[in-house]
C-alpha cells in the first residue's frame, strides 16, 4: 500500500496518480504496463514515484484498492445481514452496481480486471497483490458459505470450486462486456450484467 507521504498530497493529485495507473495498467495487463508510461501522464519523476509507492506492485495494488475497495467493502459487510429472501437479488443488486459505478470509467473496470489475471508466479513475487486478490476470493467464498447456511446455494460442491465457477463466468461475461463497452448503451450495459448474474445464480443455486 503507499507509504504515508502519498495520503498528504491533494486529493486531486492522488487521484490522477491514480487514474494514469489504472489507465495503463487497463490497456496493458500488470507485467505490460510501463511505470514509465505512468509517470509521464500522472507528471512524475521517478524518484518522487518511489518517495510514495515501494515499487510498481505496490503502485498497482494501491491503484486496485482505490477503486474497488468500496466494493470489496460493501460485500464483506453483506455477509453479516443476508437473509435467504434476499440473497440472490442483493448479490445480483451489488453486481449491477459495479457496472454502474464504471459505466464512465472502463479503464478502471479493466483494471480490476487484470488483477484477475495475475499469474501465479506473481502473486508468490509480490506480497501485497496476493494480499489484496486473497480478500476478494476470501469475502466471495464466506459470501456464498453464507447462502449455503441459508440454503439458496447448492452443497454438492466444495467452496473452493463454487468461488471458481462465479469467478470464471463474471471474468468471461466482463471480457465480453469490456470489448464491447464503447458501442453498448448504459442500460444495454446493466441488461447484460443482470443476465450474467442470471446464469451465476442457476449455476450456483441450491
Amino acid at each position: 500500500m503507499p507509504r504515508p507521504r502519498f495520503q498528504k498530497l491533494s486529493i486531486e493529485k492522488q487521484q490522477a496518480i491514480l487514474e494514469a495507473a489504472a489507465r495503463e495498467f487497463s490497456a496493458h495487463g500488470y507485467e505490460g504496463a510501463s511505470i514509465n508510461k505512468i509517470l509521464e501522464t500522472a507528471q512524475l519523476s521517478k524518484g518522487a514515484a518511489y518517495y510514495y509507492f515501494d515499487d510498481k506492485a505496490d503502485l498497482f495494488a494501491a491503484t486496485v484498492n482505490y477503486y474497488a475497495g468500496d466494493l470489496i467493502s460493501e460485500l464483506n459487510s453483506m455477509v453479516e445481514n443476508i437473509t435467504a429472501e434476499r440473497f440472490w437479488s442483493t448479490l445480483e443488486e451489488m453486481y449491477v452496481k459495479q457496472f454502474v459505478y464504471f459505466h464512465a470509467k472502463p479503464w478502471a473496470f479493466g483494471t480490476l480486471k487484470a488483477a484477475g489475471r495475475l499469474s501465479d508466479a506473481e502473486m508468490v513475487r509480490r506480497p501485497a497483490l496476493a494480499a489484496l486478490m486473497g480478500g476478494v476470493v476470501e469475502g466471495l467464498t464466506r459470501f456464498l458459505q453464507q447462502g449455503r447456511s441459508l440454503g439458496v446455494v447448492r452443497s454438492d460442491l466444495p467452496d473452493s470450486l463454487l468461488a471458481a465457477l462465479f469467478i470464471g463466468v463474471d471474468d468471461a461475461g466482463d471480457r465480453w462486456l469490456l470489448a464491447r463497452w464503447e458501442t453498448l448503451t448504459r442500460d444495454e450495459l446493466l441488461t447484460f450484467a443482470r443476465q450474467i448474474m442470471d446464469g451465476i445464480r442457476r449455476m450456483l443455486a441450491a
